[in-house]
């Protein structure tokens, strides 16, 4: 009597302390959900071919206001995903991805995300929910090969599947036989197409099974979408179409996902089903039919994934906007035009702001060090926000919804055998070919044709910018050449500058922009101010004479 006490103890203990510890566990998500909200996202190593997979299984060919990866890495764009990406599911990862990298033209979309952002922001319960349920999805591996799997169903179907159900039609009649004949000729036949099938299902459940976590995960995501479903508030009103077809889908999912589990377990009659199902070769006609169901209603998971992606994404909008010093709601105008109050570059951990307002282009000068390039980068990266998480590093944002391009971080291609400057010139080629096109464009280029002498450099630069003036696009060039805006001597091209001070013997830079151009040099005097010797310094002096 006193052991059956003791083990029931031992029960309620277990059963009590799992209790606690999911309770704990629970708690602890719900305290580090509230403390991420609105702080500054830690930086990972983010595996980027992953989470680009989505972005690149559902690219449209002929859709414009993609970033390439010129300008994706001249603006330092994975540190942007880095610093705003709180996703709390691998479809949020790649969905904010996918968004910063094709640019939205529909202002029924951006409105419908900003409600999103809005509801999220104000409803801290609802919030949470939503994480928590986002949380289930995770950011498992696998999750992030989704859609490569969606996309090639075709591909991972069983070929030849008329030979299992032939095997199948075979047992069955061997079955029969056996029964109705009750002879040795009839068992004969049956043990032999018994071992047939099971032998072709030990060989072939391999190939199958390798998707199994890819079908559970698609099963997550679309239970999930239900449970939004459910929810009144308008920002889940995605949620509640095709439910049918949704259920419908998570119910056949269900089933051999749950399967697929009990093939894992130590029960003597799970193993005992699990041979009977094999030699019926019932998960393999099982599986096929799965697929062809998702192929079928491949349109609606792709918009369950795509709202689910969008809801996490929003999460992490509103987020970034209560991490950064100051934001806006991007205002989009008609026309050719920009307007900012108070910009600044999000990655800047102390920003310096800047007003900027261009109806057509425009040249900024400046000494080295002095912010050129830094402003210009805030330019492009404000435009991406804008047209992607509908959200702006400023004040105030006025601007045109453009495409956007860049030329600035180039190197030489050793393995290719391209020159730093045929790679610029390519650089260059590829933005004149999408001006030409006719959609707008805002084309950001620093130090234009630096990789070659300074005559040929002026005279190619201001042919290039004398070609473009009259385009449907916004320049803005970055250069050390006053010379390029004398050559230039065009009324279409703005000019703007940052200089700097020389305050107790040291270069003081201020990093606001001005309008005008600059007249300073600060080669020689940077050379002093990090210490060369004195008779570089001089020479250098002696040389520019």
């Amino acid at each position: 009597m006193e052991q059956l006490f003791l083990i029931a103890g031992l029960i309620t203990a277990i059963l009590v302390g799992g209790l606690y510890s999911s309770h704990m566990n629970r708690k602890k998500a719900h305290h580090m959900l509230l403390k991420q909200f609105g702080a500054k996202p830690e930086y990972k190593d983010y595996n980027f071919d992953e989470i680009k997979i989505f972005w690149k299984e559902r690219k449209s060919k002929d859709c414009r206001g993609y970033i390439d990866d010129i300008t994706w890495n001249d603006l330092s764009m994975d540190k942007i995903f880095a610093r705003i990406n709180t996703c709390c599911s691998s479809v949020g990862d790649q969905y904010l991805y996918r968004s910063l990298r094709t640019l939205c033209y529909e202002d029924s979309k951006l409105e419908a995300l900003e409600n999103k952002i809005i509801f999220v922001a104000d409803h801290q319960d609802a919030r949470i929910d939503i994480q928590k349920k986002l949380l289930r999805i995770g950011k498992r591996e696998n999750n992030y090969y989704i859609p490569s799997f969606l996309n090639g169903l075709d591909h991972f179907k069983l070929s030849k599947i008329w030979i299992y159900y032939l095997l199948q039609l075979l047992l069955f009649l061997a079955i029969v036989m056996s029964i109705l004949l009750r002879h040795t000729y009839a068992y004969a036949f049956l043990g032999i197409i018994f071992l047939v099938n099971i032998n072709i299902y030990a060989l072939m459940k391999g190939k199958y099974e390798i998707n199994m976590d890819l079908m559970i995960a698609v099963q997550s995501i679309l239970k999930i979408s239900g449970e939004f479903a459910e929810k009144n508030d308008a920002v889940f009103g995605g949620f509640r179409e095709n439910q049918e077809v949704v259920r419908k889908l998570t119910k056949s999912l269900k089933f051999i996902n749950g399967r697929h589990r009990r093939k894992y377990s130590a029960d003597a009659m799970e193993v005992f089903a699990m041979y009977i199902t094999g030699a019926f070769l019932f998960d393999f006609v099982m599986y096929n039919r799965i697929l062809t169901m998702l192929e079928e209603h491949l349109t609606v998971i792709y918009q369950v994934f795509e709202l689910l992606g969008e809801l996490d994404m929003a999460v992490s909008a509103a987020s970034f906007r209560r991490s950064i010093p100051m934001y806006c709601v991007p205002e989009f105008g008609e026309g050719c035009g920009i307007s900012y109050e108070e910009m600044y570059n999000p990655l800047l951990e102390e920003p310096v702001y800047n007003d900027f307002s261009l109806n057509d282009s425009c040249i900024v000068t400046g000494s080295n060090a002095s912010g050129k390039s830094t402003f210009i980068k805030a330019v492009a990266i404000n435009e991406i926000l804008a047209m992607s998480i509908h959200t702006c590093a400023a004040k105030t944002a006025r601007i045109a919804k453009a495409e956007v391009y860049t030329s600035m971080a180039i190197r030489d291609d050793l393995l290719a055998g391209e020159s730093y400057f045929v790679r610029e010139v390519r650089s260059l080629q590829r933005i004149v070919e999408v001006i030409d096109r006719g959609n707008l464009v805002i084309a950001v280029i620093d130090e234009i044709l630096r990789g070659t002498n300074s005559q040929e450099r002026i005279a190619a630069s201001a042919a290039i910018l004398k070609y473009l003036e009259r385009k449907n696009c916004i320049v803005i060039v970055a250069s050390h050449d006053v010379e390029l805006i004398d050559l230039l001597n065009s009324d279409h091209y703005a000019n703007y500058y940052f200089s700097e001070k020389a305050k107790n013997e040291e270069i003081v830079f201020d990093y606001k922009l001005h309008q005008g151009i600059c007249e300073q040099r600060n080669a020689i005097k940077l050379l002093e101010y990090f210490g060369f010797p004195e008779s570089v310094v001089e020479a250098a002096n002696r040389y520019l004479i």
